[in-house]
């Protein structure tokens, strides 16, 4: 019975460490369900800070028109004139609402037709991707490829008076044609409707002809008993973020109370995501599987140093319940690693590294200006997002290579007290918003 319960524990950690494979990240801003009659702009796609691989939709400006990017190419169609269409390239655009994610590699899979319609596409894509194993239950992109023997799209048209291109009375202009050769790029969702799907559909799509000289919202299709291509997004790798603890049951109790703690836990604790806490949480993560390579982290049995990053301390006493008043647990600067981590009981101990180069340099830079609190307000918000695009790298990588763990021989614990030190994720909480 002991084995077994071993071995249930040993599986239970398994399961909350390590990495998982699932789609790139599909990304929102705004939605369809909150435009008002302003059509307020949520996003300038100038300032996506990775825009690779992009595959995007969206409403163009103040309902002026479509937009697509196909692989990092910004197209954006307009319909002033009735019958007449524009096509245009540029990053300089805005939009109310917009669906993006970055995706560098494709899966390819057969799709047979006919394809009649919008419905058809929706559950066709479906049927195939959870045959291949994909969670339909997170948003994915997908893209199908072809000769379609009858397609309709339309291009929205503004409807305020005040907006180029504005005509009464006209909220869209549809366009027909046979014989297409392109693309339908679409998002597929079940629980983003009223978001970037409509309140009864799971998909978006838009059209772009192979030419590019057509791009639009996709409405209607008609296809023979054709085969078409369907390209769904290869799975990458997700980090596992969990961690077994193990507690005293209650404030004079036994050790025994066994649970788990995650990064979403940690956040909560600390009050915001941000790169930081990241890297405390993986890094430690990594440290503590040496500590306790058979079981689970006894958080009554460990004690660490930290930098002084408000992250990394955040995170070092959640995570390993150390704390300065009971000895373990201190702050100091005079170590090359974010961390040094120790197991009472067999004195091992860890520092844990991050590889260099892997942290963009443009973070430190922009971040020591907001340190000193000498960064623009739009500056600032771009400083987020360069942290955000980090985070999703480490979340999205296997720990294991980007982290250095090496053990320490005769490691010795020397507590410093030390009040003095700058918190530096608070220094701005005043700074206005940017208005560009």
């Amino acid at each position: 019975m002991k084995k077994l319960i071993l071995l249930v524990t040993f599986t239970l950690l398994l399961a909350s460490i390590g990495t998982a494979q699932s789609t790139p990240k599909v990304f929102t801003k705004g939605a369809m369900n909150t435009m008002d009659s302003t059509y307020d702009l949520k996003i300038w796609l100038d300032t996506l800070p990775d825009k690779s691989n992009l595959f995007a939709m969206g409403p163009y400006d103040k309902m002026k028109g479509e937009i697509t990017v196909f692989d990092g190419k910004p197209f954006f169609a307009s319909a002033f004139k009735e019958g007449k269409m524009v096509i245009s390239q540029s990053w300089d655009i805005r939009s109310p609402f917009f669906v993006y994610s970055n995706v560098k590699h494709w899966v390819e899979y057969n799709l047979e037709g006919p394809l009649n319609t919008i419905e058809e596409i929706q559950e066709k894509v479906a049927k195939i991707a959870e045959s291949e194993g994909y969670d339909i239950k997170e948003p994915f992109a997908f893209r199908i490829s072809g000769e379609f023997d009858q397609i309709t799209a339309h291009i929205v048209t503004p409807r305020n008076a005040d907006v180029e291109g504005y005509r009464p009375d006209v909220k869209s202009q549809d366009f027909s044609f046979k014989n297409e050769i392109g693309q339908i790029i679409g998002f597929y969702s079940e629980k983003h409707q009223g978001i970037f799907t409509g309140s009864k559909s799971f998909i978006h799509v838009h059209y772009l002809r192979d030419d590019q000289t057509f791009m639009g919202h996709l409405d209607k299709i008609t296809t023979a008993n054709k085969l078409f291509k369907l390209y769904l997004p290869k799975k990458q790798t997700s980090v596992k973020t969990g961690m077994r603890v193990n507690d005293t049951d209650f404030s004079k109790g036994r050790l025994g109370n066994i649970q788990n703690i995650d990064l979403d836990d940690l956040v909560k604790f600390h009050g915001h995501l941000c790169d930081g806490l990241v890297v405390g949480h993986l890094g430690l993560q990594q440290a503590l599987q040496k500590l306790y390579p058979n079981g689970i982290i006894d958080r009554t049995n460990t004690r660490i140093v930290s930098n002084s990053s408000p992250c990394l301390t955040d995170a070092a006493i959640f995570t390993t319940g150390g704390r300065y008043q009971f000895n373990s647990f201190y702050v100091s600067n005079d170590m090359d690693a974010l961390f040094t981590v120790q197991r009472l009981d067999t004195k091992k101990a860890y520092t844990v590294k991050m590889k260099k180069g892997l942290k963009p340099k443009e973070i430190d830079k922009l971040g020591a200006l907001a340190v000193s609190e000498e960064l623009h307000a739009c500056d600032l918000n771009r400083l987020k997002q360069l942290e955000d695009d980090f985070t999703e790298i480490l979340l999205t990588t296997d720990p294991k290579d980007n982290f250095i763990v090496t053990e320490i021989v005769d490691f010795k614990w020397n507590p410093v007290l030390k009040n003095d030190y700058i918190k530096t994720d608070i220094l701005n909480k005043n700074k206005s918003n940017c208005t560009q």
